[in-house]
């Protein structure tokens, strides 16, 4: 009887949903990189692309996922509590505003990098750049609004959404990768984020409820959003170090990390998100404790798994069109050596779920003294690499085993500080 108590309640439900979800959509990701991995291997054009992607990707973990649910899962699941509806049309204006913002700046970074990096064809990647710039502005807008579905306790229709997204662009990639080659690759993902928009988070806009909710600049702590995201951060300044001389080290990076995100994404990140909600609403130290206990758990588990099993992994997975026999021995190389990493990076995440749910005027007092040690990491790490003139292999090893344990030792004082604040 209590099992099935267990199994009947919201919370188990919810997390059903999102996990098996996820795994859908993590195995559409594999299908993705499998594909991605036939066509380029670890060309040049593939490693310039990656190169590029990542700096594009990295102004987007500043403004969605995690960054962007620590910024306002809190204040809009209180106002779901309250309120059986809301008003979103500020929300939407506000939003509108912001996304041709975001794809300014991203033209102002991705520019100089092809500058950088002088491709053979320097106008086919001014293409992937501008779509590259859609494609994360498009994501900010819609991120915004799945946020606010999960603060509602939609999780099934979040899921299915989100799902929708990864399968248009999985679905629709082969076929325009083989006719436009590297924009096409682009392409598949701007028509994913844009049939989600117009399938689910359009319907979404049309919301009239009692209570008009702003949403403003201020709603959003810079702190916070490295905090909130850190994870994704990590392992981008990695796979951008990896990049940075030009070599094809940045794909073996990629193909590696993609295996190790997976289960992030997949288990972690939906424990986390539920504890997020949770707590926002009843503090419950229980919870948290089990949520650290998993990912400890989970991250030996995987350590174990891929140092004993790598090249069969990469090979199972990757092996095949241009992904060449050297390649699933660099890839092997560089999975067996991140894994560690991900260690601190699971069970941090975790800790750092509950300093996320106290309220917003201590978050913004407080969490840029938890952000400040991380951003001056970042800068000492690149001033090391410069200065020392290492591989890029090894520098980009050396910035994710860095940085991973410098947030591990961030999150137990944001943990400290939650339980000084409840108690």
């Amino acid at each position: 009887m209590q099992i099935k108590s267990i199994f009947s309640s919201k919370s188990v439900i919810d997390f059903l949903y999102m996990f098996f979800s996820n795994i859908i959509k993590k195995v559409f990701g594999f299908v993705r990189e499998i594909i991605l991995a036939f066509l380029f291997g670890s060309s040049i054009v593939y490693a310039n692309y990656l190169l590029l992607k990542t700096v594009a990707e990295f102004f987007s973990q500043l403004t969605l996922g995690n960054a962007l649910q620590a910024n306002l899962m809190p204040k809009f699941t209180q106002l779901y509590a309250k309120y059986d509806s809301i008003d979103l049309s500020e929300v939407l204006t506000f939003s509108k505003s912001v996304i041709w913002k975001l794809f300014l700046v991203s033209q102002i970074v991705q520019l100089p990098i092809i500058w950088m990096i002088q491709p053979e064809q320097k106008a086919v990647f001014i293409i992937i750049s501008i779509l590259l710039g859609l494609v994360m502005s498009i994501n900010f807008f819609n991120s915004v609004f799945l946020t606010i579905l999960q603060a509602k306790g939609e999780f099934k229709k979040h899921s299915i959404a989100t799902t929708l997204n990864l399968f248009v662009a999985t679905f629709v990639l082969y076929p325009f990768a083989l006719f436009f080659d590297i924009i096409g690759v682009v392409t598949s993902r701007l028509i994913g984020v844009g049939t989600l928009l117009v399938k689910y988070i359009r319907p979404l806009l049309l919301d009239k409820g009692e209570e008009k909710v702003v949403l403003k600049f201020s709603d959003f702590n810079l702190s916070i959003m490295l905090l909130g995201n850190f994870v994704n951060i990590i392992i981008l300044l990695g796979r951008f170090v990896s990049g940075i001389e030009g070599g094809n080290d940045i794909a073996f990076f990629s193909y590696s990390v993609v295996l190790l995100n997976a289960l992030f994404t997949a288990v972690i990140l939906n424990v986390n998100t539920l504890v997020l909600k949770y707590i926002s609403v009843k503090k419950n130290s229980k919870i948290i404790l089990f949520s650290t206990i998993v990912s400890l758990l989970i991250s030996g588990v995987l350590v174990l798994v891929v140092q004993l099993f790598s090249v069969e992994i990469i090979g199972l997975f990757f092996e095949r069109g241009a992904f060449t026999a050297k390649d699933t021995l660099e890839t092997a190389s560089y999975l067996r050596s991140i894994s560690w990493s991900f260690i601190f990076i699971f069970v941090a995440s975790s800790l750092f779920q509950p300093y996320f749910a106290l309220p917003a005027a201590y978050l913004n007092q407080k969490a840029k003294f938890l952000a400040q040690p991380f951003i001056l990491a970042i800068f000492l790490f690149l001033i090391y690499f410069y200065v020392n003139g290492s591989s890029a292999k090894l520098n980009s090893l050396i910035m994710i085993h860095g940085l991973s344990l410098v947030t591990f030792i961030l999150s137990i004082f944001a943990f400290r500080d939650y339980y000084r604040y409840e108690n």
